[in-house]
């Protein structure tokens, strides 16, 4: 779906993606994830995601380079 999404926007420009398609919607997001078995991400960038969305594994590349702050974001999102 984002394959699709993405290849329908490739041609148009800023505006034209935000008229045409605007913000992906929060159901949107979960539902293409939930079908992901693995979903990469920067660490901030799953601050965006559904609060409620965990997952059982996270695994932080180039970790010497981030600062101790924004890997909290992705760990609050471990499952117990």
């Amino acid at each position: 779906e984002l394959l699709r999404r993405e290849k329908q926007q490739s041609n148009l420009n800023s505006t034209e993606n935000r008229t045409l398609f605007g913000p992906a919607k929060p159901k949107e997001i979960r539902e293409i994830i939930s079908k992901c078995q693995i979903l990469c991400m920067t660490c901030s960038g799953v601050g965006i995601l559904e609060p409620s969305l965990k997952f059982p594994f996270i695994l932080i590349d180039e970790a010497s380079q981030v600062t101790e702050p924004n890997i909290l974001i992705p760990l609050v999102r471990i499952t117990d």
